[in-house]
């Protein structure tokens, strides 16, 4: 039983860990970024109103959204994790409501208490579902708040508890949006013996957007970035160029993680749907990550 503890507790951390610089705390898949196309712009995304991942970095920024929309997305991460979103946004009037489930995990993970063939396998998995309400005050300022129930389960022990986020966007004129939001305030149940940490987290981030010609239009986006539990603020940077509204290449760039900086990835928009890529790459041979987002509008 000693051995399937720390097996456990071994894939919990090499997971994970990177994420943050001297985390101290779990439910690590909270600050792994949800849509293609933040990613792909390095999750500077507080100050952006672009779509229904807005939930994700900023619930007041979903106010100012350009449409009812539905947004898939599949993340293939390191050491075999894997990522699925699924969040659909809905106007009504200066209300905007949404609704998003965020899961992460890994199965077939194997149980050795001794030498020679795995004695069985085990999976770990994350979700969070969330329900956001925005609210569009005037043409310049909106506010937002997610209540989230959160779920983790390691081999055969489970935990479940409450998150609540809250978001602030506000429109100084038709180039630049500053935005400000903070994540994951709540508690979890004891996982067996102790209670996971969530890694309550702070963002502020401004957004400068323009159309360079009729046709070619730009944005780029820098977010500053707090987790209370964690030492270090990181910075993320982001921008993408855009041709005709149809397509969209995306480069950025995060400081202060120990094994990740640069992503890049581009997306194509014909009629109401929208295709996503990001590409991450890893530093000390970790691996790279392949992130796919559908959007769906009408």
């Amino acid at each position: 039983m000693m051995m399937k503890k720390l097996l456990i507790l071994f894939f919990t951390g090499s997971s994970f860990a990177f994420a943050q610089t001297n985390a101290e705390t779990g439910l690590q898949f909270l600050k792994l970024g949800v849509g293609a196309r933040s990613i792909a712009m390095g999750e500077a995304y507080t100050a952006i109103a672009g779509d229904a991942s807005s939930m994700f970095y900023n619930p007041g920024a979903l106010a100012f959204s350009p449409s009812d929309e539905i947004l898939l997305m599949h993340k293939q991460w390191i050491v075999q994790t894997t990522s699925e979103y699924l969040g659909s946004v809905i106007h009504s009037g200066d209300v905007v409501f949404g609704i998003g489930l965020n899961s992460t995990g890994v199965s077939g993970i194997e149980i050795r208490e001794k030498p020679g063939p795995a004695e069985g396998t085990f999976s770990q998995q994350n979700a969070a579902i969330n329900g956001t309400v925005s609210y569009r005050v005037d043409s310049t300022f909106g506010i937002g708040a997610s209540a989230k129930f959160l779920y983790e389960k390691i081999y055969v022990d489970e935990a479940s508890g409450t998150a609540f986020d809250l978001g602030a966007f506000y429109r100084m004129n038709s180039f630049l949006d500053f935005g400000a939001s903070l994540s994951n305030v709540g508690s979890m149940n004891a996982l067996r013996y102790e209670a996971t940490s969530l890694p309550t987290m702070l963002r502020l981030g401004g957004a400068f957007h323009n159309n360079l010609t009729n046709e070619i239009s730009a944005v780029v986006g820098a977010d500053g970035v707090k987790v209370f539990k964690d030492n270090g603020v990181r910075i993320h940077f982001g921008g993408e160029a855009s041709y005709d509204n149809t397509f969209a290449l995306r480069a950025g760039y995060q400081f202060g993680y120990d094994e990740k900086g640069f992503s890049a990835g581009f997306g194509v928009h014909y009629a109401p749907i929208q295709f996503d890529y990001a590409y991450v790459p890893f530093k000390d041979n970790i691996g790279t990550t392949h992130t796919f987002s559908l959007i769906f509008r009408f």
